[in-house]
């Protein structure tokens, strides 16, 4: 079920999806997304603050050192909104090679949904991340899922990205627990 994720990234070479209920309803749960959203790194907490900087610094390091990236970066400023539908929505993408560190950030050319679409370009994978929120028929509460989906445009960019996937996998679904937690937190307070 990968609802709007799946027009950008059908059938993904990797992916992960976390979930969770939240006693609120679906426009509280949103409205508290919202928030976190324009919060950048500091509505996720501390700990994501500082995997996020670690991260950071690699690419950095790996890239020659020079000018360290911008602590305020956030997923607004690395993943384009490619679709909405509020309050039951919000899906963001990104085209990059993510395994190569220094290139995190992504295409500058790739600035909407049709580019996103378009672009196939070897060596390259796109990605995207959602949010889903819906009624849940048990509690009445909202039900929350996070999707990870990453399409890979070559083998070479399969191979790569498989490496880097066992790697930070772990930590991005560490992440994204935590975010979850932070979201039922924001949304029940």
């Amino acid at each position: 079920m990968s609802g709007l994720a799946g027009t950008f990234v059908p059938r993904p070479d990797f992916g992960s999806r976390h979930q969770t209920v939240i006693p609120a309803p679906v426009e509280a749960v949103w409205a508290a997304w919202q928030e976190m959203e324009r919060a950048g790194e500091e509505g996720w907490g501390p700990l994501v603050r500082v995997l996020f900087a670690v991260r950071r610094q690699v690419g950095r390091l790996k890239g020659g050192g020079g000018e360290a990236p911008s602590s305020r970066k956030d997923l607004r400023d690395s993943f384009l909104l490619l679709a909405e539908d509020p309050p039951r929505e919000t899906v963001r993408g990104i085209v990059g090679q993510w395994w190569s560190m220094g290139t995190a950030d992504g295409r500058p050319d790739v600035t909407g949904p049709r580019e996103f679409l378009a672009f196939d370009e070897p060596g390259y994978a796109k990605a995207t991340f959602s949010m889903r929120f819906a009624t849940d028929a048990t509690t009445g509460g909202t039900r929350v899922v996070t999707e990870t989906r990453v399409l890979c445009l070559d083998e070479t960019a399969r191979r790569a990205m498989g490496r880097y996937w066992r790697l930070v996998e772990p930590f991005s679904g560490l992440v994204r627990r935590m975010m979850l937690r932070r979201l039922r937190k924001r949304a029940v307070a």
